[in-house]
């Protein structure tokens, strides 16, 4: 929300996106998230989220010796100089261990404050215009939080479709590598998950024929929306489609990954819940 000065235009508007650095505003907002954690966790009787997740942190991500580690109150101040003066990957690298470590080892005490703390990022991350979400617990490359809970979501929906849970897993993994992301590779699996649920509510092995078969089978889609989707089947499975390869890595980059990660999940929770209220999945 624009401040009084911003809107008076007494003070510059942020107008551009951090895609490749992490100025010192964020990196003070994302501190004084991380600030609150100790008191909350010193909350929860006999509860070892806290020093276990830390301790993760220091062996696995600071590489330190595991018989070296400071006090809890002093892995604070290192996470505190991290986050204040590490290249800017590196902050992105420190948090979505954090993420990871502290679910590996939470407790039913501390498993809400996670989902609040990955909530309260997030809303860090839009309001100083990051170019990242925290999705599954995985940084990736989605700068709005509408398509991070639209990829949320369909992880939360196909839950029980492992084939489907998988492939948008891999796809989002494959998305979120900042080392070596593979983008084609990332718009298979997120078509492979749409596939997914469609062979489990008609039987059929491909989307294209999956597609035809499902107002056959109860689900009435819209002809436009039915269209979309067999044209977005045969861009990625005719022989000049990604799935054959024939898509070279730079036209396949990072914004038409996202795009297809996000249009396949918002697809996959659609045909979830349209399956149920048909009786075509359970």
């Amino acid at each position: 929300m624009a401040s009084f000065s911003e809107r008076q235009g007494l003070k510059e508007v942020r107008s551009l996106v951090q895609r490749d650095s992490l100025d010192a505003d964020t990196r003070r907002e994302i501190w004084n998230l991380l600030a609150v954690l100790p008191p909350e966790f010193n909350s929860f009787y006999r509860d070892e989220t806290e020093r276990q997740t830390l301790e993760s942190l220091w062996i696995w991500h600071f590489e330190k010796a595991r018989d070296e580690m400071p006090t809890l109150g002093k892995m604070w101040v290192w996470i505190k100089e991290a986050v204040y003066s590490a290249p800017w990957n590196e902050v992105l690298d420190l948090l979505e261990r954090f993420a990871k470590y502290w679910e590996r080892n939470e407790t039913g005490a501390s498993a809400p404050l996670r989902r609040a703390f990955v909530s309260a990022l997030n809303d860090t991350f839009e309001s100083n215009l990051v170019a990242y979400r925290v999705i599954g617990l995985e940084i990736t490359p989605v700068d709005s939080n509408a398509e991070a809970e639209a990829v949320s979501a369909a992880l939360l929906d196909a839950d029980p479709i492992a084939g489907a849970r998988h492939a948008l897993d891999r796809a989002l993994e494959l998305l979120a590598d900042r080392q070596t992301p593979d983008y084609p590779n990332s718009i298979k699996e997120s078509i492979s998950a749409v596939e997914a649920v469609v062979r489990m509510m008609t039987g059929e092995g491909t989307l294209g024929a999956g597609l035809s078969k499902l107002e056959a089978a109860g689900l009435k889609l819209h002809s436009a929306l039915k269209g979309a989707w067999s044209k977005m089947y045969g861009w990625t499975s005719d022989e000049d489609g990604v799935r054959h390869g024939s898509i070279e890595a730079a036209s396949a980059d990072q914004a038409l990954a996202k795009y297809v990660l996000v249009t396949c999940s918002a697809f996959v929770s659609y045909l979830i819940e349209e399956g149920r209220k048909t009786g075509l999945l359970k």
